[in-house]
């Protein structure tokens, strides 16, 4: 389609595309790698546990992302913290696998990455928001590639090709993973680089008038303390939700219809990624992002009303809308406190963001845990209706609307 065009966007905001393609399938090859080394190295299994508890662990850790990021700014942090992943890969991959140590760095490094990743994670955000030159469409714009590149490129094709190559070589692996790093690095210094001699060739021509445009445009948002906490609510319920009922209800349908459902499920849900990617992609061009991420929450609803009914059929449709619907409501919600969140507090708000996505992953999960101990499995998604009945008028009330 001719509105679907990447140099509509700004040529530092392309470099960040490809930049955020390489920081997506470094990362989603490693991730890809985690289980298969551990069983190629001969790590107890507890290692998978404690790589994933720390994973939980990191997430803590966003309020402290945001202080780096506040205190050393977006592009030092972001190129400092991808440039530090791709040397802790380059060395685990030279180091001598005849050393004992060795399979234990790859622990090591696989809990390194994560903390590294919470840093990136805030800092990314705030970057584009810089490289965007203030301009509130094409930072929407960008958003949708955003969701293409990081459904296709990561969970499809990353993924898939880390568990692959691991089997080969697990130093190939490191290799690769940390030269896709560097090349992200250097994208970035490439994005500052490029929005640096744009804004130097416009004061050039215009001073007076550029200037004032430059410091008139996202620049000039302004958020209320009950607005920001609004968006703060939205991302605690949106993380809530599948928390609650996502591993204890598949875990039901599997009992009930067998194990081979987990498959399909998988199947559908990464279907359902790349459609809502390509949908919202398509319709941020043509809609708010208010009335996108109400759709989304909509759609999530109705999801979990199929949910509810445990049939084969029915269980398919239900996690297909819920997919569909959390990736429609959570890539807008993000777009709309970088449109929305006054610049020098977006930082720290991002922190506190990812906190409160944490408390409601942690807490959601054990939650979920207790009630399927105590009554049965089925109650999960219609309770997990309450948190997504909640978030509708608080995603139709704190979401971007300035769009046509």
């Amino acid at each position: 389609s001719s509105d679907l065009n990447l140099f509509k966007l700004s040529t530092a905001l392309r470099w960040a595309l490809l930049g955020l393609t390489f920081s997506e399938i470094s990362n989603s090859i490693f991730e890809g790698s985690v289980v298969p080394s551990i069983i190629i190295v001969g790590l107890p299994a507890w290692a998978l546990a404690f790589n994933r508890t720390f994973g939980v662990i990191s997430d803590f850790m966003s309020p402290a992302a945001a202080w780096i990021v506040d205190k050393f700014g977006s592009f030092a942090s972001l190129s400092a913290a991808e440039f530090c992943e791709g040397l802790l890969c380059l060395i685990v991959a030279i180091l001598p696998h005849s050393w004992l140590g060795w399979k234990w760095s790859l622990l090591a490094l696989g809990c390194l990455l994560l903390v590294t990743g919470q840093i990136i994670d805030v800092a990314s955000e705030i970057f584009e928001v810089d490289i965007s030159g203030d301009n509130e469409e094409m930072l929407i714009e960008y958003s949708g590639y955003v969701g293409i590149i990081m459904s296709v490129g990561g969970t499809l094709f990353g993924t898939v090709l880390g568990s692959a190559l691991t089997s080969i070589s697990i130093t190939l692996v490191l290799i690769i993973s940390s030269v896709l790093s560097f090349a992200c690095t250097l994208t970035r210094f490439l994005s500052r680089g490029s929005i640096l001699s744009a804004t130097s060739v416009s004061l050039n021509d215009d001073n007076d008038d550029n200037e004032t445009d430059a410091q008139h445009g996202i620049s000039q948002r302004h958020t209320t303390k009950s607005m920001r906490i609004i968006l703060l609510s939205c991302t605690f319920f949106l993380s809530l939700i599948p928390s609650l009922y996502g591993g204890y209800t598949t875990l039901g349908y599997a009992d009930k219809l067998g194990s081979h459902i987990t498959t399909v499920i998988y199947a559908v849900t990464g279907v359902a990624t790349i459609a809502s990617s390509y949908m919202y992609l398509r319709a941020s061009k043509k809609f708010s992002l208010r009335i996108i991420g109400c759709a989304g929450v909509i759609s999530m609803i109705i999801g979990l009303i199929f949910l509810s009914i445990p049939i084969f059929w029915s269980a398919l449709i239900g996690w297909a809308l819920m997919d569909l619907g959390y990736s429609c409501t959570a890539r807008p919600l993000i777009v709309s406190r970088q449109l929305l969140i006054e610049h020098d507090l977006l930082t720290k708000f991002s922190g506190w963001a990812r906190l409160a996505s944490a408390l409601a992953a942690a807490g959601g999960s054990w939650l979920g845990w207790i009630i399927s101990q105590h009554y049965t499995w089925q109650i999960l998604p219609t309770l997990s209706l309450v948190p997504a009945i909640i978030l509708l008028p608080a995603v139709w009330s704190s979401l971007h609307k300035g769009r046509k």
